[in-house]
C-alpha cells in the first residue's frame, strides 16, 4: 500500500474536518508523533500500552472541601490510537461511523496521554505502594510522631526498632486541654478537688519495650501521687506488637481498618514533608456495610487497638467523611493524615520525624529497663519471667 493510500476510504468532508479539528502543530512535533506511531505499529503495539515521557499537570489538594474533581482513569496509551486509526481507516466502512471511531479514539488518547504518559502515579500504584510499607526492611528505624483527636486530646509516640534483633520500644504520652475534660460530672470533679484545667496539667505515660520473646511495659502518671506500675508478659500475646510496634500507630489503623472505603478523588505527587519526597492524597467514604476489623468506619478511632481475629462492626450514619493523606514516595508510609468525620469532629496523624539505619538509634538496652522498673511495683509476679535475657 501506498503512503498516500491509508485515507483513502474517508470522504473529502470528512477529511476537511479533521484536518481542522487536529492540526499537525510544527514540524518537530509532527515528525516526533509519526515516529511514535511508526514505532508502535511495526513493533506489534497494542492498544493500553503506556507511553511515557510527556509531563502532566496534577493540581493541589484543596483542604477541607465538600468533594474534587476524580482522577483522570487510565484507559489506552497515545500511541494505541495511531495503530486503532491506522487499522480502521484502512478497510471500507460507513463514512460517519469512521469519523466518530476517529474523533472518540482521538480524544481518549489525548486524555489518558495526559494522565500516564508522563509515568505520573495512579491510584491503583498509590494504593499498592502504601499497602507495600515495610518497617521490617531496615537494620533500623525510628519514627517521632503525635496522634490527635479532636484538638483536646493528644498522644505523642516515639518508636525504635532494631531490624537485626527485632528489638522494639515504644514511649507514649497522653495530654489533654482543659476542653477534653468539660463534661466531667460535677460531682466527680468535686469529690476529688479538681477542675479540667487541673486535671489537664497532668499526662499518662507509658514506656514499652520488646525484647526477644519478652514485653515489658511501665505506666506512669505525672500527678506525682500514683506510684509507676510495670508488666512483663509473652511478647507474642501483645496486640501491639503484630508484627511491629508500628503495628498501633494511627497511619496502620487507617490502612486496616479504613482506607478500602475510600476512594482517591486527587493526586498531587509534587510534595515534601520533613525533606522527604511525598504524594498528597485527598479521598471521600463511598462504601458501607462491610467488615473491616474491631473499627467502625465513621466511628472514632481511638481508642484502638490491633484488630482480633474474627472480630465484628456496625457501621453508623458518617458518610460524607474526608480522609487527606501524606505518603512517601520511597517507602509508602504515610508521614501525615487528617479524617474529618463530620462538623464536629476530627483525628490527625503527623510524623515529626523518620530515621532510617545509621540515622537512627537503638531501642533502650537492659541497663535502662533494669533501672527504669527498679522503683516500680509489678502488676503481677514477675519471677517467671527470666530478665537476664534482656542483657
Amino acid at each position: 500500500m501506498k503512503k498516500n493510500d491509508i485515507f483513502k476510504h474517508i470522504n473529502d468532508e470528512d477529511a476537511a474536518r479533521i484536518a481542522a479539528e487536529y492540526p499537525t502543530g510544527d514540524k518537530k512535533q509532527r515528525d516526533r508523533l509519526f515516529r511514535k506511531v511508526e514505532s508502535r505499529v511495526s513493533s506489534g503495539f497494542t492498544a493500553g500500552d503506556e507511553v511515557r515521557g510527556v509531563d502532566a499537570y496534577r493540581p493541589r489538594i484543596a483542604m477541607k472541601i465538600a468533594s474534587a474533581a476524580a482522577a483522570v482513569a487510565v484507559v489506552a496509551g497515545a500511541g494505541g490510537v495511531g495503530y486503532q486509526l491506522l487499522s480502521s481507516v484502512s478497510r471500507p466502512t460507513e463514512s460517519s461511523i469512521g469519523s466518530d471511531m476517529v474523533q472518540a479514539q482521538t480524544e481518549e488518547g489525548s486524555a489518558a496521554e495526559a494522565a500516564t504518559a508522563s509515568g505520573a502515579i495512579t491510584k491503583e500504584e498509590l494504593l499498592e505502594k502504601i499497602h507495600s510499607r515495610n518497617y521490617e526492611a531496615y537494620d533500623r528505624i525510628n519514627m517521632k510522631y503525635r496522634e490527635t483527636m479532636n484538638g483536646v486530646s493528644f498522644m505523642d509516640g516515639v518508636i525504635k526498632r532494631d531490624g537485626l534483633t527485632g528489638n522494639e520500644s515504644e514511649m507514649k504520652t497522653w495530654t489533654h486541654t482543659p476542653e477534653y475534660f468539660r463534661d466531667m460530672d460535677e460531682e466527680t470533679l468535686a469529690r476529688d478537688n479538681t477542675t479540667p484545667e487541673k486535671l489537664a496539667e497532668s499526662s499518662t505515660h507509658n514506656e514499652m519495650f520488646f525484647v526477644k520473646d519478652m514485653f515489658i511495659c511501665v505506666y506512669d502518671n505525672s500527678d506525682g501521687e500514683s506510684q509507676a506500675l510495670y508488666e512483663i508478659a509473652d511478647r507474642s500475646t501483645w496486640l501491639l506488637d503484630q508484627p511491629t510496634a508500628f503495628s498501633d500507630t494511627y497511619s496502620e489503623c487507617l490502612i486496616r481498618d479504613r482506607i478500602d472505603h475510600f476512594d482517591i478523588q486527587d493526586i498531587n505527587e509534587n510534595t515534601t514533608f520533613l525533606g522527604r519526597d511525598c504524594t498528597d492524597v485527598f479521598m471521600t467514604y463511598v462504601s458501607s456495610e462491610k467488615n473491616v476489623g474491631d473499627a467502625a468506619v465513621g466511628s472514632p478511632i481511638f481508642p484502638r487497638m490491633a484488630p482480633e481475629e474474627g472480630a465484628e462492626t456496625t457501621f453508623d450514619k458518617y458518610s460524607d467523611q474526608e480522609l487527606y493523606l501524606t505518603v512517601d514516595n520511597e517507602t509508602g508510609i504515610i508521614l501525615k493524615a487528617k479524617l474529618i468525620i463530620d462538623e464536629e469532629y476530627y483525628e490527625e496523624f503527623e510524623v515529626n520525624e523518620l530515621l532510617f539505619d545509621d540515622d537512627a538509634e537503638l531501642p533502650e538496652n537492659g541497663e535502662y529497663i533494669r533501672n527504669r522498673i527498679a522503683g516500680c511495683a509489678p502488676v503481677s509476679d514477675p519471677s517467671s519471667y527470666n530478665l537476664s535475657i534482656i542483657d
